[in-house]
């Protein structure tokens, strides 16, 4: 038998190993629900510490003019982010030294977060690498695209700007946001336990690119109508102005530029209301430019010839207790001397006998009443009252140009037809895109007031100073009052507008010039048609059609020398520094370079630095300063 000792020291071990097999049991349990019952769970767990995701942004599709030219590209930037679970708090005032941001903001910036926060996008590439060598655990330098516009506010109304989280905000970025936009990536990172990263990454989903915008626009002539709007609103201290320059044959729109512009790469600088394209957005009444659609109305009925004679009243003409008047009073003229000295009453006179129906029909189908659907957002679809409101006042004033109101893109379209045999074609922006065109007027008819448009610009016209030497044009001046708050019309607010078609003689461009208020001038001849006429005389020959006037043989020879003398500069230039930016493009133009500029004022540096020696498709990157 035991005795009393034995027994407890049994009693003991038993405890214990009753003990020890109670622990067997548990880790037993405990390995069970770790690798079975929680297994994915832990999982998660353990690769959400040493596992990151992240989406990484697609660059999106350039923007291109008819030959190709970039007009809007996607740039790569640095931007620095981080994992705010992954920072050591003692890291922040470093960190805030690097990205030259203020301690408090930075704080407040991540704040109690724990995933994914970003610290300060697109910053400059000095900033990224005094980050990136703290080597600061959670602190990413990830990858973005900037939106970069080479030509600047050349281009701004028309391509608008991309945001800062890569989608399109204004113009043509956020007409086709969808194009343009690629598909964003994902890739998985690994990191240590101290949240350093480790080299190596997975892509999860490979970034789409975006797909390329064409365009019909040609960047030169869109430089040389910026140009010459900018100088022509200086020199007449208007308020702002807009330009289109039009393919009439197919409505392609090669040209269309406003002023006041803005640089796009630099958006936030400007107002909302500076972005605005006042080519498709803002109206004016087009004034005596309508006059052209209310003699083809005429001549469409068959009861008047281009020769037939109306009675002007000498100059003033009552019409349901109102005046009309004439700056020139004008007895018996006929219909080619009612556009030349540009009559009120005898346009008014012609829209009355003709009646209300027949300039309606003719207006409405040039697209006066409906947006062009020119495919940028924002688009004015003009005013046309309804034919049931015309009443003999209303009728006469739309004859001339009051009561009505167009866009400039839609006054170019409708000028089109005298150009074009009497065929509209809607405005064709997208390269690619086929315009169905229908008949407005005959044939003969259109043909008849390009005719007469031709005599408006010669001598005794009021569009003299719209002709280029060595050219011929067909055109109409325009000189509206503006409408004023109270209904009626301003005293001394004016549109001065010219619309015109040049050659006459072959028709290659519609071009259309409206100047809002200017100050030297109120009148379209004065004010409008020069700039016409400097955007005319430069890009005709860019596009191949030189002048044809017999008379102007030998200036045309002087014109080849100075093209020489320019292509012989080009190739023994050594260096830009200096030059203005309208010598740097003429430069680029004559070389046949693909320019990017950054500033403006007068070149500071280059890249490369020498341009001698530079090839046809070479790449000029050029830096300008006040």
């Amino acid at each position: 038998m035991m005795n009393s000792e034995q027994i407890a020291t049994r009693r003991r071990l038993e405890a214990v190993m009753a003990f020890v097999f109670l622990g067997l049991l548990l880790m037993v349990v405990r390995a069970v629900d770790l690798q079975w019952l929680q297994s994915d769970t832990l999982a998660k767990a353990a690769d959400s510490q040493r596992i990151r995701q992240f989406e990484v942004a697609a660059p999106r599709g350039k923007i291109l003019d008819r030959s190709g030219r970039t007009l809007s590209e996607s740039v790569e930037v640095p931007s620095v982010a981080v994992v705010a679970a992954d920072l050591n708090a003692q890291d922040l005032p470093r960190l805030a030294q690097a990205l030259a941001m203020p301690l408090h903001k930075l704080e407040t910036r991540i704040g109690k977060r724990q995933g994914f926060v970003w610290l300060s996008r697109q910053v400059t590439p000095q900033i990224a690498k005094q980050v990136q060598d703290l080597n600061l655990a959670g602190v990413r330098i990830e990858k973005e695209w900037r939106r970069y516009f080479p030509y600047g506010p050349e281009t701004g109304h028309l391509l608008g700007f991309v945001g800062i989280d890569n989608h399109g905000l204004e113009g043509l970025e956020l007409a086709f946001n969808s194009k343009l936009s690629g598909e964003s990536g994902k890739v998985q990172l690994r990191k240590a336990a101290n949240g350093i990263k480790l080299p190596g990454s997975t892509w999860i989903k490979q970034p789409q690119h975006g797909q390329d915008l064409g365009l019909n626009l040609d960047i030169s002539v869109q430089s040389i109508a910026y140009a010459a709007l900018a100088n022509g609103i200086q020199r007449t201290g208007a308020k702002g102005g807009s330009v289109v320059v039009m393919n009439p044959h197919t409505g392609e729109v090669l040209a269309m530029t406003s002023w006041p512009g803005f640089n796009p790469n630099s958006f936030g600088q400007y107002r909302p209301k500076d972005w605005r394209n006042r080519v498709v957005t803002d109206v004016f009444e087009p004034g005596s430019v309508l006059k052209p659609f209310t003699v083809a109305a005429a001549l469409s009925t068959g009861r008047w010839t281009k020769d037939s004679l109306i009675y002007c009243e000498n100059g003033k003409f009552e019409i349901a207790g109102k005046t009309i008047k004439d700056d020139h009073a004008e007895g018996w003229i006929d219909l080619r001397k009612l556009l030349v000295v540009s009559s009120n009453i005898g346009a008014a006179k012609l829209a009355l006998d003709i009646g209300k129906d027949d300039l309606y029909g003719v207006l409405q189908d040039v697209g006066f009443h409906r947006k062009t659907r020119i495919g940028l957002g924002g688009e004015s679809k003009g005013l046309l009252p309804p034919l049931s409101s015309w009443g003999p006042v209303e009728t006469a004033n739309i004859a001339f140009g009051q009561g009505v109101a167009v866009t400039p893109i839609q006054l170019a379209s409708a000028f089109s037809i005298f150009a074009n045999g009497g065929v509209y074609y809607p405005p064709q922006l997208i390269k690619g895109v086929a315009a169905q065109g229908h008949r407005v007027v005959s044939e003969q008819v259109a043909n008849d007031v390009l005719e007469m448009l031709s005599d408006a610009t010669k001598v005794g016209g009021t569009g003299t100073k719209a002709v280029p030497t060595g050219y011929t044009v067909a055109g109409k001046t325009g000189t509206a009052q503006k409408a004023d708050k109270r209904g009626g019309y301003s005293k001394d607010k004016f549109t001065a507008v010219f619309a015109g078609i040049v050659p006459a003689d072959k028709p290659e461009l519609v071009i259309v010039v409206a100047i809002d208020e200017p100050e030297t001038s109120i009148y379209g001849g004065t004010v409008a048609a020069p700039i016409f006429k400097q955007i005319a005389e430069t890009t005709l020959p860019i596009l191949g059609v030189a002048p044809t006037s017999p008379s102007y043989e030998v200036k045309q020879q002087g014109w080849k020398v100075q093209q020489a003398n320019m292509q012989s500069d080009t190739q023994s230039m050594h260096s830009l520094y200096g030059l203005s930016l309208r010598e740097v493009r003429r430069f680029a133009l004559n070389s046949g370079l693909q320019l990017q500029l950054h500033g403006s004022g007068w070149v500071s540096r280059s890249e490369p630095a020498v341009v001698q020696g530079l090839q046809a498709g070479d790449t000029l990157e050029v830096w300008l300063n006040e």
